[in-house]
């Protein structure tokens, strides 16, 4: 596990040789940066935005996403469209969902029954 925040090859000059300090550049340029904000409106209805930036040399993959979700009994549907912000992206205008079910919450209620 360790050994993962120290593989980065680095890059190599024109003449074939390792430039110095590189690999601690190559590292960080691993980082992922992402971001979003989410607000319910009572416990049912979720609105959501957020953000996503990598570095052009590991995808360059920068896009925003809008989302909503609806909760009802132990159902729940979510929403996300996803607009890149850098050209021919075959991410941009993509359309994500997810249904979910909470089977506690069921167990929950029988349970406050008896």
């Amino acid at each position: 596990m360790f050994q993962s925040f120290g593989d980065a090859p680095g890059w190599y000059d024109q003449n074939g040789q390792l430039v110095s300090g590189s690999k601690t550049k190559e590292e960080l340029r691993e980082i992922n940066l992402g971001g979003g904000l989410e607000y319910w409106y009572a416990k049912q209805f979720a609105f959501r935005a957020g953000y996503f930036w990598e570095h052009y040399t590991k995808g360059n993959r920068k896009y925003f996403t809008l989302g909503a979700g609806v909760r009802y009994s132990i159902f729940s549907i979510d929403l996300s469209y996803l607009i890149a912000n850098t050209q021919r992206s075959p991410l941009a205008n993509t359309l994500r969902f997810t249904l979910g079910f909470n089977f506690d919450k069921s167990k929950k209620k029988k349970q406050e029954a008896e």
